[in-house]
């Protein structure tokens, strides 16, 4: 346990955080539910029009002859 308390410290120094911000950027980084090149895209993609599709839904109640 001592170690990884000495590797976060380390860690810690070398990018100029305090140890308690270290462990917080690193455990919220844990916590993101998606990863980052997918949260890189939001918002940069082209909006398209939603288009209805050319296909109908079968009536309620309809049989469909199987093949």
């Amino acid at each position: 346990m001592e170690a990884v308390i000495d590797a976060a410290k380390v860690a810690a120094t070398r990018e100029g955080l305090s140890l308690s911000a270290f462990a917080n950027q690193r455990l919220t980084l844990k916590r993101r539910l998606w990863p980052t090149p997918l949260l890189d895209l939001l918002g940069s993609l082209r909006d398209e029009p939603l288009e209805a599709p050319n296909e109908t839904l079968p009536a309620a109640g309809s049989v469909r002859s199987g093949s």
